[in-house]
């Protein structure tokens, strides 16, 4: 992270430089040439809770006084509520006392996906506004509807007294003999919904093909609707 913050601010240094007279020799050279950008960047889930962290893509068209249009991709994942919580004993299998043992571990399969995913693809309408002279600095708004494929899991414990390491992937020597709820996937659900997009953007260009990008986002759909933040860079015709 650290080095992440010193190649940021070195590159702002750099960029302060020459940005004054190359934003004017570009304007003259590019003018009747629209801006077009290419985002991509890593997203994470902040309405729920998640062990992943996600990507986002997308492409940006711009036409006239800061309108324009382009889409969006984002995979979002989020931990389903079942195995967020121990379940109640009556719903533990392989158990018949009245509290779990002490210690007992929560393991899932090596080979099983935990979280839930929403993969969206949103075409959308934007609208940015420039928040200083130089144009480096840009605030965007866009929305628009979402084309959504989900993945949903639920999951169910299994009591065991002794459990071994081997559960779901490999044993080791020495592994584990305390006892366990092992969660195996019971049931899945994939979909294909319609919902909405909405987000907003801090945009920092370092010159005219390169900038870094900080946003909010939010989905709005049947099957569970997130938001979330993202931080990525973009490519492209910038101004």
């Amino acid at each position: 992270m650290r080095k992440l913050i010193k190649t940021f601010i070195l590159l702002l240094c750099i960029s302060k430089c020459g940005y004054g007279q190359d934003v004017k020799n570009i304007t003259k050279q590019k003018k009747g040439k629209k801006p077009i950008a290419f985002t991509n960047g890593f997203s994470m889930v902040v309405s729920d809770k998640s062990d992943e962290l996600d990507v986002y893509a997308g492409i940006m068209m711009e036409r006239k006084n800061g309108w324009g249009y382009g889409f969006d991709f984002t995979k979002s994942a989020y931990t389903p509520e079942s195995v967020q919580r121990i379940p109640p004993i009556n719903e533990i299998e392989n158990f018949d006392g009245a509290e779990l043992p002490e210690g007992t571990d929560i393991r899932f399969p090596y080979s099983e996906k935990r979280d839930n995913r929403l993969y969206s693809l949103s075409p959308n309408v934007f609208k940015s506004f420039t928040l200083n002279k130089s144009k480096s600095l840009k605030f965007i708004i866009m929305g628009g509807p979402s084309i959504i494929y989900s993945e949903d899991y639920e999951y169910k414990a299994k009591f065991s007294p002794a459990s071994s390491c081997g559960f779901g992937g490999f044993c080791f020597p020495g592994g584990s003999s305390d006892p366990s709820l092992d969660y195996k996937r019971s049931k899945e659900s994939k979909k294909l919904i319609f919902g909405g997009f909405s987000k907003v953007s801090l945009r920092y260009t370092f010159n005219r093909v390169v900038g870094l990008e900080f946003s909010g986002y939010g989905n709005l759909n049947g099957v569970k609707s997130v938001y979330g933040l993202q931080f990525g860079v973009v490519l492209g015709r910038l101004f």
